[in-house]
């Protein structure tokens, strides 16, 4: 499934552990690589490390993954850059303790497994230099990087518990914690040029730069209008935080209505919202909008499908985005039936202008591919490839669309992607 944010990087092998989607990107091996290599040493310690390194990274995202599954997401795991990635959408919101519960797992299950292997490392011991290499590896990427990522510097996760920690809303949070992260980090920094550790320093003066980054962001976000910053966070699944905005003079009535919906009166909340959308054009497409993502707050699904298949003024926008959170939250078959809403009241659109368009329908086909709805998934990946869709890349390494590679029918749309994808590329090189 493509998301409505394009990511970089170029993955090198998707599989699954644990029922988890799990991508490691080329990037993430050349990291490592570098990281690893020690002119002179061993070149049997450098396999041991490139082989150990991807295991403790991804033992460490498994430990975020469980517990993130508790909460009904359906966590996918990343390697990528200079670390792993744990995503997950909830179906409801997270408290703070739950959400600091899913920071600590992966350092706690790292810490479990490399204390085990310390104890082992001075009971039994290693019996030749290979055994003493891997276990000595295994101990400093399991106990000694979940020590690291204790710190309570963002992005690390001790820097993600210090955020859920502080008081504040979720702006000053961020503030507060990316102020502390680069005071942390500066002292770090000093702390490895004491040592002579050059490369610990550049990664903690990486750490000041991204925080002095998050607080100019944080403080832009914090400027913005104030019914922007709730709708932001209703669509971020934070209604709590929403809420505490409602106080402010500035938030408009149909706003107002939504806020309700989501807290109080969910029903009161909702009728008046319906109301806009069918009896007042000027509001009709705002308050469509707002529907949507109420309905993406309370997780119904059904709800969000009938919105966009009842209102002809809803924007394909937010149609992607609903679809997309209904997916990632594993109601896929509601994902598809939400963009086949879509799909089926939307007349002949201009290639030029059907990005989004076009990613819908190549949605819906994923979702129509995972709920067993092969023909309706194929006839979406055909519409997806008559709108111009692109993403090569996502329709040849996609697991979500694969029960449809099979299917008569299924090269030729492909094909056409691959056309204009090959035409999009050669648009974009220079000269």
């Amino acid at each position: 499934m493509t998301m409505p944010t394009v990511e970089g990087g170029r993955p090198i092998a998707r599989f699954r552990v644990f029922g988890f989607p799990v991508t490691i990107d080329i990037s993430f091996i050349v990291i490592m690589a570098i990281l690893g290599w020690q002119p002179g040493g061993a070149l049997r310690d450098f396999v041991v490390w490139l082989v150990m390194v991807p295991v403790a990274v991804l033992v460490h995202e498994l430990g975020h993954a469980f517990v993130a599954r508790t909460t009904g997401a359906s966590p996918s795991i990343h390697l990528a850059g200079l670390g792993g990635l744990t995503t997950y959408l909830p179906t409801h919101p997270l408290s703070r303790a739950r959400s600091v519960a899913i920071s600590v797992a992966g350092p706690a299950v790292g810490m479990v497994i490399g204390l085990a292997l310390l104890a082992y490392g001075r009971g039994a011991g290693a019996h030749s230099e290979l055994e003493r290499s891997i276990v000595n590896t295994a101990i400093f990427t399991t106990l000694g990087w979940s020590i690291l990522n204790l710190l309570p510097i963002l992005p690390l996760d001790g820097g993600q518990m210090l955020r859920e920690l502080l008081p504040g809303s979720p702006a000053k949070r961020a503030t507060r914690a990316a102020m502390v992260s680069v005071v942390v980090a500066v002292l770090g920094a000093l702390l490895a040029l004491r040592f002579g550790q050059v490369f610990a320093a550049l990664l903690a003066a990486f750490f000041v730069l991204s925080n002095i980054g998050t607080i100019r962001t944080a403080r832009a976000e914090g400027s913005l209008d104030v019914n922007t910053q709730v709708v932001r966070l209703l669509w971020s699944g934070r209604p709590d935080d929403a809420q505490d905005l409602a106080s402010d003079p500035g938030v408009q009535p149909l706003i107002h209505s939504a806020l309700k919906a989501v807290g109080p009166d969910p029903a009161g909340g909702r009728a008046e919202l319906e109301l806009a959308a069918g009896t007042n054009a000027d509001e009709a497409v705002a308050a469509t909008a707002l529907l949507l993502a109420v309905h993406r707050v309370h997780g119904d699904w059904g709800a969000a499908r009938d919105v966009v298949a009842g209102e002809p003024r809803v924007q394909a926008d937010y149609v992607l985005y609903a679809q997309t959170f209904a997916f990632r939250s594993g109601a896929k078959r509601e994902s598809a039936e939400i963009g086949q809403a879509w799909l089926d009241r939307t007349g002949p659109v201009l290639v030029e202008q059907a990005e989004v368009p076009a990613t819908i329908a190549y949605n819906t086909a994923c979702g129509w591919a995972a709920a067993g709805e092969l023909d309706r998934g194929l006839a979406a990946f055909r519409r997806a490839a008559e709108l111009g869709f692109t993403d090569l890349t996502a329709v040849d390494s996609d697991d979500d669309i694969a029960p449809l590679r099979p299917l008569p029918g299924y090269d030729e749309a492909r094909q056409q992607i691959r056309q204009r994808a090959l035409a999009a590329a050669d648009e974009a090189r220079p000269g």
